[in-house]
């Protein structure tokens, strides 16, 4: 897909997905989280990245909620220019950063991507290959990269939660695009793994 239709699909789902009132998208993520609850190696993780949900993203609070013994993470952005992150206990206290996303304040180590069982992502359009585009600052796709150098690599579980309607036919997978190994949609569970 050219860059510039690219562009044009982000911006309409961008919308689409900001139009969205707080009960259709509190009902889009009970729905996402009810087929969450189906796919057993999400159920089953005991170290899980999630994220905060902004700008009509599928919340995955409910998510999170229903996985019982889990430790749960959020990203923290530790670099702007070289767009990278890093990983805190998600009860950290939070601070908003310049993007006003709500993250955890960096308090103790990080912990390692590789040590994750299963990601959350965020997602503006993915396609059925596992292909996934987001707000184009690449941050996921750096912090888990090693999954490129290692194919046979199944940890962690990269997880896109996302409405039915940003879904497109196909996507084209730059070199640097990490796949996704499921996608979660108010529609359906997507497992590609």
């Amino acid at each position: 897909m050219p860059e510039l239709e690219k562009g044009k699909l982000r911006k309409l789902v961008r919308s689409k997905r900001d139009g969205l009132s707080k009960a259709t998208l509190a009902d889009a993520a009970r729905r996402v989280a009810e087929n969450a609850a189906q796919f057993a190696a999400l159920q089953n993780a005991t170290r899980v990245l999630s994220y905060v949900a902004v700008a009509g993203e599928i919340s995955p609070e409910t998510i999170v909620a229903q996985l019982h013994g889990a430790t749960t993470y959020l990203p923290r952005i530790d670099d702007y220019q070289k767009h990278t992150m890093q990983f805190y206990p998600a009860e950290n206290p939070r601070t908003r950063n310049r993007f006003n996303i709500q993250e955890p304040i960096a308090n103790g180590s990080p912990v390692e991507g590789r040590t994750l069982d299963a990601v959350l992502l965020p997602l503006l359009l993915f396609d059925r290959s596992g292909t996934r585009v987001g707000m184009g600052g690449g941050y996921y796709d750096r912090a888990f990269a090693f999954r490129l150098k290692e194919p046979d690599s199944s940890r962690p579980l990269l997880i896109g939660l996302a409405h039915h309607f940003q879904e497109v036919a196909s996507l084209v997978r730059e070199p640097w695009d990490v796949p996704l190994d499921a996608i979660i949609t108010d529609h359906e569970l997507i497992v590609l793994c």
